[in-house]
C-alpha cells in the first residue's frame, strides 16, 4: 500500500464514523423528540384530570353552602373536598414537573423526575384508596342528594360505633399498605405485583433501576 491509498483509506474510515456518528445522534434526537410528545401528552392528561377536580371542589363548595352547618352531609362533604384539593394539588404539581423535566440531568435524577411522571396513576390510585376510610362520607351526601334524609341521626348507636371502629381499622390498615407502595420496596413481591397490575411493568423496571443505582451511592 503506497502513500496515497493509505490517506484514502483512512479518509473514507473518517467519512464512515463520522456517519455512525451522525445517525446514533439523529437516533438519540428521535428518541427524545418521542419521549417529549409522550410528556407532552401526559401534560394535557394532567390538564383535564385537574379541570375534572377543581369541578368536583366547586361542586362540593356550592353543595357547602347551601346548608353551612355541622351536620353529616356537610362534614362529609368538607372530607371530600379536602380529598379533591389534594387531587388537583398532585395534578398541578405533575404538571410543573413535566414542564421541567430535563434530559440533560444525570440519569439517575432524569429517572427519578421521569419515576415520578409515570407514577401518577399509581398516586391517584393510592389517594382513592385513602378515601375508602371515609366511606360514610359517601353514604351520607348519597343519601342527602338522591333521598334528601340526613342518614346520621337515624342511626343505632351501636352502628355508629361498628362504622366508626370499621373505619379506624380501615385507615390503619390502607396507611401501613400504601406507605409501603414506593419504590424503596419494590423488591418486596407483593410491591412489585401491585405497582405492576395498577401501571405496568415499565414502572416496576423503572423502580428497580432507581434502586439498584441509590444502593450503589450507599
Amino acid at each position: 500500500m503506497n502513500l496515497d491509498n493509505f490517506k484514502e483509506t483512512w479518509q473514507q474510515q473518517n467519512s464512515d464514523t463520522a456517519a455512525i456518528t451522525i445517525n446514533q445522534t439523529m437516533l438519540t434526537d428521535m428518541k427524545v423528540n418521542k419521549q417529549m410528545k409522550a410528556l407532552n401528552n401526559m401534560k394535557w392528561a394532567r390538564i383535564i384530570e385537574g379541570v375534572a377536580f377543581f369541578a368536583i371542589i366547586v361542586l362540593l363548595g356550592q353543595y357547602i353552602a347551601t346548608d353551612f352547618s355541622l351536620s353529616a352531609p356537610t362534614i362529609s362533604a368538607v372530607v371530600l373536598t379536602i380529598f379533591a384539593i389534594v387531587g388537583l394539588a398532585g395534578n398541578i404539581g405533575q404538571i410543573v414537573l413535566i414542564s421541567k423535566i430535563d434530559y440533560a440531568k444525570p440519569v439517575s435524577q432524569l429517572q427519578k423526575d421521569i419515576y415520578r411522571v409515570c407514577s401518577h396513576k399509581l398516586q391517584l390510585t393510592k389517594l382513592l384508596l385513602m378515601s375508602v376510610p371515609f366511606y360514610l362520607a359517601y353514604v351520607f351526601i348519597g343519601f342527602d342528594v338522591l333521598v334528601g334524609i340526613d342518614l346520621f341521626p337515624h342511626l343505632e348507636q351501636h352502628m355508629i360505633w361498628i362504622y366508626s371502629l370499621s373505619s379506624l381499622l380501615l385507615l390503619a390498615v390502607t396507611t401501613t399498605l400504601l406507605t409501603k407502595l414506593h419504590y424503596d420496596n419494590i423488591e418486596i413481591s407483593w410491591v412489585k405485583n401491585t405497582i405492576r397490575v395498577i401501571v405496568g411493568e415499565r414502572l416496576v423496571n423503572m423502580a428497580q433501576f432507581i434502586n439498584n443505582i441509590e444502593s450503589t451511592h450507599r
